[in-house]
């Protein structure tokens, strides 16, 4: 199916959920589903050896795996209270450069999350260069920390003059593209904290979706090698990863819908 195609569903879809006219946003028990689908799936594509099971029974009935890391546990627990705010909060909540910097501190606040201690710094960006290895085999470089501030304001005034004249009649103008050009800037150019990126940077991305009405996308792990290829497919023209994201938010979108129907 073409991306157009794809954008099409998508928003046909949305159009369903709008027709059931809800009385709010979440159905309580969607809404612990979300959070807890949201939280595991971002932390597992981090490496957290938790299974969905043991991730419930720690957020929902407070029992810590015997086998658990307490780095993986304090990050299950510090992601499930940002979505908290969050997703109550969403329309209040401001893409911002504080506000990134403040929900990357209350995410990585825990020295036993940080797997070089030397590079502890919840809420402050990178002091040293990082990069990554891509799924060919290259080595990828982020921007330098002296490039992070400016990178960052950049980003932000961009972001917000894309939102405010958001059109879901216009791909390029679409709240996903604009979603997903946030996420590959914050992600493939920036990368700007020393640890913590790929969940703020989700966290943004769906921030972003939820205030133009859409659900959160989901990348699971089954999809972790097609993500992370996308990335490398979109160093020069985001539409493999919007392509990707496509997917994602069609998935996001239809068990809204399954969700929404069940409780009429």
């Amino acid at each position: 199916m073409s991306i157009a195609k794809k954008f099409k569903l998508l928003d046909t879809l949305k159009d369903k959920i709008d027709e059931l006219k809800p009385v709010k946003d979440w159905d309580d028990a969607f809404f612990t589903k979300v959070k807890f689908e949201f939280t595991y799936t971002s932390n597992k594509l981090e490496g957290n050896t938790l299974t969905y099971g043991q991730t419930i029974k720690l957020l929902r009935d407070f029992v810590t795996p015997k086998d658990a890391t307490k780095g993986e546990v304090l990050d299950m627990v510090n992601h499930q209270k940002i979505l908290d705010s969050i997703f109550i909060n969403y329309r209040s909540q401001e893409i911002a450069e504080e506000n990134i910097k403040e929900l990357h501190r209350e995410l990585m606040k825990d020295r036993a999350q940080w797997a070089d201690d030397g590079l502890y710094r919840p809420g402050q960006y990178k002091e040293f260069e990082n990069m990554t290895v891509r799924a060919s085999g290259k080595i990828h470089t982020y921007l330098l920390p002296n490039q992070v501030t400016k990178g960052m304001e950049e980003l932000i005034v961009v972001t917000n003059d894309l939102l405010k004249r958001a059109d879901t009649t216009d791909m390029d103008l679409h709240p996903l593209t604009i979603a997903t050009y946030f996420h590959q800037q914050f992600l493939n150019v920036i990368h700007p904290f020393s640890d913590g990126n790929g969940r703020i940077g989700r966290i943004f991305t769906n921030l972003i979706l939820l205030k133009n009405g859409y659900p959160p996308v989901f990348i699971k792990e089954v999809n972790k090698e097609e993500y992370l290829k996308r990335f490398e497919l979109s160093d020069n023209d985001i539409y493999p990863m919007l392509d990707f994201m496509s997917d994602r938010l069609i998935e996001s979108l239809e068990e809204k819908w399954e969700f929404m129907k069940g409780q009429k």
